[in-house]
């Protein structure tokens, strides 16, 4: 019998905190698909190594270069994506809409980490992965950017958090005042931490001017302030994953989820499936700009005329202005006050 040669290779990877699922398939010349393996790794440098050595026993050398294919989980992937990358492997990230998408296409019920792999195994199959769909790690600068706007945001929980028990150490019968001087001294040392990160920020930006200049035109927001800004486009690494505001709106979890079968009709909500840090980033720019700026205001009250509650105002506010901050970026240009949101 003539073996028949591989055209097309291709790794799905189920990424997890502790642990990662692999898929290894292949596809001869009569588009045959099959699975060479399928094994669990750990999430650790170690496990890596173990996990390329493994398919590096599976890949076929006279078949184009295998596609290590995985989802945009979180931080999870970042690692696994750059050891890959490193080592000279093609490597696509892919926004979970997507793959849940395909997944539901494929009439795919059953949700484990193996089944998991190769329903994203057989995405890579099934799609035409082109150079444009190939991963590429964030710049040195826009690393350190992310870093800083991510530690900035934990500062800013830290400085919440002690403010609220200082309040309740204040109205509490008899509290040791050296427990209070403590608790304010702690609120002053984030607060000054808090300084020192805006600062760092604000210079590392400044050495860019192509991208200091992006986000002085998104500045032109009205409730969209640099910090803020600084926030978004870090997490979305400049927007480079993404093609349309639909991806990009599912992405951070603001797309709008439906429930109604027959008679029934449920409450309609926000998905709440995407980067949170992008969610709480948005939330108080979404309340100042309700206030403050014209054209956002007016779809405020729209959407909130005949609510009892406020909220989803605020959230359809914060979709407008993550879709403003896309729009700006891409034409590099600043916001109209005139110009009417669709």
């Amino acid at each position: 019998m003539v073996q028949q040669k591989v055209l097309k290779q291709v790794v799905g990877i189920d990424i997890g905190m502790e642990s990662f699922f692999a898929c290894y398939q292949v596809k001869d010349q009569q588009e045959r698909i099959a699975i060479k393996g399928t094994k669990s790794f750990k999430n650790s440098p170690k496990g890596m190594v173990e996990f390329l050595s493994w398919c590096k026993k599976r890949e076929k050398g006279t078949a184009p270069q295998p596609i290590y294919v995985m989802e945009a989980t979180g931080v999870y992937y970042e690692n696994l994506a750059y050891f890959l990358y490193e080592n000279d492997q093609k490597v696509s990230v892919q926004l979970a809409q997507k793959l849940t998408y395909f997944a539901k296409s494929n009439n795919l019920k059953t949700k484990t980490d193996k089944v998991d792999s190769k329903m994203i195994a057989t995405f890579g199959m099934e799609k035409a992965l082109g150079t444009s769909d190939l991963w590429t790690p964030p710049s040195k600068e826009f690393r350190v950017i992310r870093d800083l706007s991510r530690e900035h945001t934990n500062l800013k929980k830290e400085i919440t958090a002690a403010k609220s028990q200082l309040h309740a150490l204040d109205h509490a019968h008899k509290t040791y005042k050296k427990v209070i001087t403590l608790k304010k001294q702690m609120i002053s040392f984030y607060e000054k931490q808090l300084d020192v990160i805006e600062k760092e920020l604000k210079k590392q930006i400044k050495t860019d001017e192509q991208l200091y200049k992006k986000i002085r035109n998104i500045e032109t927001v009205k409730g969209l302030g640099f910090i803020t800004i600084i926030k978004v486009i870090s997490e979305v690494n400049g927007f480079l994953l993404f093609t349309n505001i639909r991806q990009l709106v599912s992405y951070a979890g603001l797309d709008i989820v439906d429930k109604e079968s027959g008679k029934y009709k449920g409450k309609t909500r926000i998905s709440k499936k995407g980067n949170a840090r992008i969610r709480s980033a948005l939330y108080m720019p979404a309340v100042a700009a309700a206030t403050h700026n014209i054209n956002l205001r007016d779809f405020y009250e729209r959407v909130n005329d005949n609510r009892t509650v406020k909220k989803h105002g605020v959230v359809g506010v914060m979709r407008k202005l993550l879709i403003l901050i896309y729009t700006l970026w891409k034409k590099n240009e600043p916001y109209i006050v005139d110009y009417q949101l669709g």
